[in-house]
């Protein structure tokens, strides 16, 4: 059985009251006992923060590909009315997408939502074929209209819900004294209404505080004597505050001496000044009332520790979760005598009669005078508050579930959702005062398309915005075209492979680019990307330059389902920015800070740098709650696979007999600080005034920071036959260097992976490497390590390796573990969790 739960209980300002806590409560307890069943959850996109930290509570409970984001027009509150035609568009965008995920079983956390906020419920506004059952609080308004439904409205709003109510197959009720309301007001078979109770959250136990967390409570909170505390969880007239005010007022001066009412609860200004009058008005003195606004639930924990009594004089409740909540942390709780409370205080002795004022002062006055009271109050609550559990209330619930399915199996089924035809259809037939905008219209078609299950398979969306600009042809860029070749021939399993690229404002298909890529005589159109929930996006590019102008969209997809990754080649700029030009680090910073806020992972090129983003991430934490997975993978090696260049200047013949003639140590990459070459050349230098015939040859383009160096470079009289700079050459040229060399020399002090390393093991050339892990990783035990940061400890290494080379007792590179571009995408493959197809 497939159960569905739309959440927005738990997203919407509720979230803030008892049903969020409700919501979330007994969605997870579900998600715990639901057996062979599968759960899934609906969340409402227009409440992006929740949706993170909802995903969070749910890790290990659900798959994430089983929390569905809901994409809707907003605004849709209906306390607005020209956001009517949104809101009934909204409700049949809705239970179409619940059609679309095929579910046994919907359960609405919440259904009278929407009104102040944009969430969106409905019951067979669209489609009756889904079996739909609803948590049901209470139905306080429509017993008390001339309180709560009080403009026209207002009262419009809930008496569709309350007929949309009607329509569900199934009502949870949270406890008994809602049932037989629910039976009596509705006037529906008992037999399609089951109380589920309540319970209170684990956190909700009794605690020690320390003297000194006591003091600090009372400070923040400006408390000066011991508490009468009252956890309304509202604040309309029902939580009958004239009643406690008064009550408080007719205790003795003693007690009012000696105990403060505390009103602890989320309150906005108006309602805030509106209490202090009402206090005012039943005779009490400012210091006599606290009202606290919102508290963690940490801190309300701590204060249903620290209360002395805790009063519950509510007329009308669903249950009482806030006396529940008391109980379980030991607090003394007395309460109203009417609807659900009793059952939850499970203690005639604690009731009173909240029309009473006299008899709440009464009671208030035996518990705070008698101390045998309050110890039998708190002994009593400890023990009641056992008896309801969230996983007893889910049990019920999924029990009620599997019996209606088995007793409905011949009922119209919602296997086979309505098309897209039929929504639209059904939309267009909307008949309001207010009609949509244009502007509406591509809204509404946005959020089909994002809504809609593809027939097709999902998309892997290639950010390659740097390649699509221009190819600078360095070595991230060569990465990028070698993985982006491998996805393009070889896609993953049910995966369409779609190259993409930021163009200022948009993200687009690089349609055109692709084409001339892989070949194509005729380019295609680049037309706006289409985001859909479980695409994958990866930045194979560098992007720091995008960082501000794309971190907000990035965090808009990742609330929406999309699963963002990006390759990590290094963090030397943050780990060393004496390195590159000033302001260089902070731009990469940035980056660095963007993609870990917003990544679903970050893909090293090896475990060296995954290491070091892990240590990064622990020194930086991430403005969310749980951070980023960090992996790691290897690059290919086969140069043939990589898009080579092509080109041999015409004094290579001449250069590469001389390189011949004499040991030849080559250097591959930029020049540039990291890189060694300045220690390099100064070790070589010191090598020929010995007399040591050897030659140094670098291949790299001139990189920054290093003019003095090449200024050197460029006079040096050793120029032309013993050193060697060959800038900006071929891949075909480099290889023949390659095969003309002795060995390579890798004195780089900073490095992502080491590809040239992996070049020489292919064509069997020995390896002279620097002692840092990246290296040892990639090389093992087929190089010759150096330390030292000296030209003297580097020429002492590469005289030891000239001595080791003589006896050929020199490390070796044959047999040195490297990768295919094949290869390497089937590891990025795995990271990204794709199959590859067989």
């Amino acid at each position: 059985m497939r159960i569905l739960i739309d959440l927005q209980g738990a997203q919407s300002a509720s979230r803030f009251r008892g049903i969020g806590r409700y919501s979330l409560s007994l969605a997870l307890a579900i998600a715990r006992n639901a057996g062979k069943h599968e759960v899934w959850l609906v969340l409402n996109s227009a409440f992006p923060e929740s949706i993170f930290s909802i995903r969070h509570v749910f890790e290990g409970l659900i798959p994430p590909e089983r929390i569905r984001i809901l994409d809707i027009p907003a605004p849709v509150a209906e306390v607005n009315p020209t956001n009517e035609w949104r809101t009934r568009t909204a409700e049949n965008i809705r239970e179409h997408f619940l059609q679309q995920l095929k579910p046994d079983v919907v359960h609405i956390s919440s259904l009278f939502e929407g009104y102040v906020d944009d969430a969106v419920t409905s019951i067979g506004t669209f489609t009756s074929e889904l079996c739909t059952a609803v948590t049901l609080y209470d139905l306080i308004p429509l017993l008390n209209q001339q309180d709560y439904l009080i403009n026209d409205t207002q009262r419009a709003y809930y008496l569709r819900k309350v007929k949309s109510l009607t329509r569900a197959n199934l009502l949870l009720t949270i406890s008994e004294a809602s049932r037989r309301e629910a039976i009596d007001a509705l006037q529906l078979p008992p037999s399609q209404i089951i109380n589920i109770s309540a319970a209170a959250d684990g956190q909700f136990r009794p605690i020690e505080l320390t003297t000194e967390r006591k003091n600090q409570l009372r400070n923040q909170y400006s408390i000066e004597r011991d508490i009468v505390m009252y956890a309304p969880g509202g604040f309309d007239s029902r939580k009958n505050f004239e009643g406690l005010f008064s009550a408080y007022s007719m205790l003795s001066s003693m007690l009012r001496t000696n105990y403060q009412l505390v009103i602890v609860g989320n309150i906005d200004a108006d309602r805030h000044s509106y209490l202090q009058k009402l206090a005012k008005q039943a005779g009490l003195t400012k210091d006599e009332l606290v009202i606290t606004g919102y508290m963690s639930d940490e801190e309300l924990v701590e204060f249903y520790n620290l209360a002395t009594l805790f009063v519950f004089p509510s007329k009308h409740e669903g249950f009482g979760l806030p006396v529940l909540e008391a109980m379980a942390c030991g607090t003394p709780v007395i309460g109203s005598n009417v609807t659900s409370i009793p059952e939850v205080i499970g203690l005639p002795e604690a009731l009173f009669d909240p029309i009473s004022m006299e008899n709440i002062s009464t009671k208030m006055t035996l518990a705070l005078s008698d101390k045998s009271f309050r110890e039998k109050l708190s002994v009593h609550g400890l023990n009641q508050a056992k008896k309801f559990t969230w996983d007893e209330s889910a049990k019920r619930a999924i029990d009620m579930f599997e019996h209606f399915v088995q007793d409905n199996a011949a009922l119209p089924s919602s296997k086979d959702p309505k098309s897209i035809a039929e929504l639209t259809k059904s939309i267009a037939k909307i008949n309001n005062v207010t009609k949509p905008t244009d502007a509406d219209i591509v809204r509404v078609a946005e959020c089909i398309a994002f809504n809609t299950e593809r027939a097709s398979h999902k998309q892997l969306l290639l950010d390659i915005s740097e390649l699509v600009q221009r190819d600078a042809k360095s070595g991230i860029q060569r990465v990028v075209r070698s993985l982006l070749r491998e996805f393009i021939e070889n896609p993953p399993q049910k995966t369409d492979v779609r190259p993409i690229y930021f163009d200022g404002s948009c993200y687009k298909y690089a349609s055109a680019f692709t084409d001339a890529f892989i070949g194509k005589s005729q380019g295609g159109t680049d037309e706006i990307v289409e985001f859909c929930q479980d695409d994958i996006y990866l930045a194979l590019d560098l992007n720091a330059g995008l960082t501000c102008t794309v971190h907000n969209f990035h965090k808009h997809l990742q609330c929406r389902g999309i699963k963002l990754y990006y390759i990590v080649y290094d963090i030397l700029l943050v780990q060393h920015p004496e390195w590159w030009p000033e302001g260089t680090s902070a731009i990469f910073e940035t980056w660095l800070r963007s993609i870990s806020e917003v990544a679903t992972g970050l893909v090293c090129i090896s475990e060296a740098v995954a290491e070091e983003v892990r240590t990064w991430i622990k020194q930086n934490p991430p403005q969310r709650l749980s951070g980023p997975t960090v992996s790691s993978f290897h690059l290919g090696a086969d140069v043939e696979n990589s898009m080579p260049s092509k080109g041999i200047p015409d004094n290579a013949p001449t250069t590469l007999i001389t390189l011949n003639a004499a040991p030849s140590f080559l250097m591959v990459g930029t020049v540039e600080p990291r890189k060694g070459h300045t220690q390099t050349l100064a070790a070589f230098e010191l090598l020929w005034a010995q007399g040591i015939n050897v030659n140094l040859v670098i291949v790299g383009k001139e990189g920054w920071l290093v003019d003095q160096l090449v200024n050197k470079l460029r006079q040096h009289n050793e120029l032309g036959k013993h050193l060697f700079w060959l800038e900006g050459i071929s891949d075909e040229y480099l290889e023949k260097i390659y095969a003309a060399s002795t060995c390579l020399i890798a004195p780089s002090e900073g490095e992502g992976f080491g590809l040239p390393l992996i070049e020489a093991a292919q064509l069997s050339k020995p390896i002279i490497a620097r002692d840092i892990p990246v290296f040892q990783e990639v090389a093992g035990e087929h190089a010759f390590y150096f330390r030292g940061l000296t030209h003297e400890e580097l020429s002492d290494a590469v005289t030891a390796w000239l001595a080791l080379n003589q006896r050929n007792t020199h490390p070796k590179s044959e047999g040195m573990h490297y990768l295919s571009w094949h290869e390497s995408a089937l590891q990025l493959k795995e990271q990204l969790k794709l199959k590859a197809r067989e």
